[in-house]
């Protein structure tokens, strides 16, 4: 028989399949979501770190993220430089101030994350702040990012106002984010860190970033100087570091359970509109399934039917649901400043996920193909 029955039955009740096809896309448009932020979460996790140069940090024993990383006392980084594999060891801060809005309308004041280095140190990745180092050496200068949210108010270069009760003057801008730590950041030297959080100890540094020597091997060099140093601090290579930060975001933290969730309620929603459709479509089309197994088409037949129906809904649902979600991810990452990417192995992942979504509701729905007797025509 070649009359496609599925496709038929589609476009026999429009609006019924229309609602399911609508309930499809509604699903697709939520697990693609969900699954953009839960990724999202991930790659904010080491942002920072990835942007920073590196091959080993000594942290303290209390770390536990990059936004409580504790501290150290800087005496483990002259311990640490004795080692004939260690280049060259850098202390960075990492603090949290309140950033006064310069806007004369608001001055409300605002948690800003604050990163602080020598200048003189090869630090950061990024050209901008590269660029001004020498500016940061002037106590009281700042780099900004330029992700930071708009409640900080203007914050361009030239920029006065304060961090804490410390007045400030932003001297550049640069682009790398915070991820889910914080609203904002800004870059400065050690000097002004300082100044900024007089609590902080002359004697510590929240984390020793290590070169390691040309030809030395970051994972031996890590066990060496974990002998070296005293159990008040713990030494991770930057993959350790990454993953630890991801595992700590995506695991323990509620932001990676809620999105990770939030890909099992849309799978679930998606299923029951297409179990719901598929269930009412057959309900109101036993005698013709009936019809057909006195005519001699097998269950199995029939059962094919109905799969064939679900897997169209699938792929007729997934076309513009992948559509919104691919504007409302660029919505997202503009306002949210999150790294959404709409990439080829997330659309394929989802399109999997919908269509195995499909067909389960189809196979929830043939136990109603399987109630359809023949017998039942001629009563």
């Amino acid at each position: 028989m070649k009359t496609p029955l599925a496709w038929r039955n589609l476009l026999h009740e429009r609006v019924r399949s229309g609602v399911a096809i609508a309930g499809v896309a509604f699903a697709v448009i939520l697990i693609l979501m969900q699954l953009g932020f839960f990724f999202s979460v991930e790659q904010t996790a080491t942002l920072i770190y990835d942007r920073m140069q590196f091959d080993l940090a000594i942290l303290s024993r209390d770390y536990l993220h990059m936004g409580k990383a504790s501290s150290i006392p800087i005496e483990r980084l002259y311990q640490a430089q004795d080692l004939p594999a260690v280049a060259d060891v850098s202390p960075f801060w990492i603090g949290f101030s309140l950033w006064l809005n310069p806007d004369p309308a608001s001055r409300q004041r605002r948690s800003m994350m604050l990163l602080a280095f020598r200048p003189d140190d090869d630090v950061f990745k990024l050209g901008d702040v590269n660029d001004r180092r020498t500016d940061l050496k002037e106590v009281g200068t700042v780099l900004i990012d330029r992700l930071s949210r708009s409640e900080f108010g203007p914050h361009g270069p030239g920029t006065e106002t304060d961090i804490g009760r410390t007045p400030i003057r932003v001297v550049g801008e640069y682009t790398m984010g915070t991820g889910f730590s914080a609203d904002g950041a800004a870059i400065t030297s050690e000097r002004t860190f300082r100044k900024i959080l007089p609590i902080v100890p002359q004697s510590r540094t929240s984390m020793g970033l290590i070169a390691v020597a040309p030809g030395s091997d970051p994972a031996v060099v890590r066990q060496q100087l974990q002998k070296l140093l005293p159990d008040d601090t713990q030494v991770m290579t930057r993959d350790e570091l990454r993953s630890y930060e991801q595992h700590h975001w995506v695991v323990k933290t509620s932001v990676g359970i809620i999105f990770g969730l939030g890909v099992g309620v849309a799978l679930i929603v998606g299923l029951a509109i297409v179990y719901q459709v598929l269930s009412s479509d057959i309900a109101n089309r036993m005698p013709e399934y009936a019809t057909l197994m006195a005519m001699g088409y097998g269950r199995r037949f029939v059962s094919g039917v109905v799969l064939q129906q679900a897997t169209l809904m699938a792929v007729a649902g997934f076309l513009p649901g992948l559509t919104i979600s691919y504007v409302l991810f660029k919505v997202a990452a503009a306002g949210a400043h999150l790294p959404m990417h709409m990439g080829p192995g997330l659309v394929v992942a989802v399109l999997v996920l919908n269509l195995a979504m499909c067909i389960c509701s189809g196979l929830l729905s043939l136990r109603k193909v399987n109630q359809a007797d023949p017998a039942d025509l001629f009563v």
